[in-house]
């Protein structure tokens, strides 16, 4: 407890708290800057376990903003890499790392198990079905998300307060909302919203009375304007009132990611040999299998293959042209 001493002063912690965080067990979905800078306050504050989950690997462009990786982390999984750095931050927390996407079957197995779920994503489809599983297992979460030079944070507490869907009741048309490729985003910003998320995670852990479900707080770090207002419940809701799971069931193949890449899922799980598919389509481009992915570059169109039959693609934007060519190359 030594270690934290200048926390358990706090009157808002004490001895009591300190030991509930480290008994606690927190599920962080995204690994790039704000999943990876909420999980490393929280392991400095002391929390006992932790689960990353992320389907995407280190590239030059996270590295303005994610104090973990390091230019030798590039091509890596993301999840790995940072589960090795914090696991040298905090060598008394249990950490597992799962590189992988948040699948519906995922969510399902995972979110029982822990406490509370935190946002580290880049999209609001995967955030639905964050939502869905929450609310159906009853487990708090807190909506993340950030911008070119602003972000909005909200906790959400199942029985106790509006959901993701209260807010944004229905998902956006593709294209619609702009990412971080297209907007930017300032490098310090993710950074400031994941001390605050790290703060409200705190707060949830120890039920404090100061974490207010459904209040929304909005911050813009450049202009430095602030506002908050409180989200109600929506009276049909389809997820918190109706509890009509429609994410949990309905798993999407294709996700247009920050960072103009696409991500495909294969049809049925699989195991790909990734060795003879790089030697089967090296006459049609350059592919080459390091760090235990596949890289291809096919047409001006950049694959990155996972052994588990995933795969990005950059140099394409709308997901059905990246799903054709999934189906052409890697699917065949």
């Amino acid at each position: 407890m030594e270690r934290f001493v200048r926390q358990t002063i706090l009157p808002q912690i004490g001895g009591e708290g300190q030991r509930r965080l480290r008994q606690a067990r927190v599920l962080v979905v995204g690994c790039g800057a704000l999943g990876t800078h909420t999980a490393e306050a929280l392991l400095r504050a002391g929390l006992g376990h932790l689960v990353l989950v992320d389907r995407d690997v280190v590239e030059g462009h996270n590295l303005h903003r994610v104090s973990l990786f390091t230019p030798k982390d590039v091509g890596w999984p993301k999840a790995e890499v940072a589960a090795e750095k914090l696991r040298e931050i905090a060598p008394d927390s249990h950490i597992v790392s799962y590189a992988a996407h948040f699948s519906p079957e995922l969510a399902e197995e995972l979110v029982p198990q822990v406490d509370l779920v935190v946002d580290g994503l880049d999209n609001l489809e995967t955030r639905y079905l964050v939502n869905d599983v929450c609310v159906k297992y009853e487990k708090p979460w807190i909506y993340t998300a950030v911008l070119a030079t602003y972000g909005m944070i909200m906790p959400i507490v199942p029985q106790k307060g509006p959901c993701l869907r209260c807010l944004f009741p229905n998902p956006p048309a593709p294209g619609t909302i702009p990412t971080c490729a297209q907007a930017g985003i300032l490098g310090p910003l993710p950074q400031v919203l994941a001390g605050i998320q790290a703060a409200t995670a705190i707060g949830l852990v120890l039920e404090s009375e100061e974490v207010r479900p459904g209040e929304l707080f909005y911050l813009d770090v450049w202009s430095r304007k602030a506002q908050t207002v409180q989200v109600r419940r929506a009276s049909r809701c389809p997820t918190c009132v109706a509890r009509d799971f429609q994410f949990l069931r309905e798993a999407s193949r294709s996700a247009v990611l920050c960072g103009d890449a696409v991500q495909i899922l294969p049809r049925t799980p699989t195991k790909l040999d990734l060795s003879a598919l790089a030697q089967a389509l090296a006459p049609l481009g350059k592919a080459e299998v390091r760090n235990g992915l596949l890289f291809l570059e096919i047409e001006g169109v950049s694959f990155t293959v996972f052994p588990d039959g995933r795969a990005l693609l950059k140099g394409v934007s709308h997901p059905d042209r990246a799903q054709a060519l999934y189906d052409q190359f890697i699917a065949r």
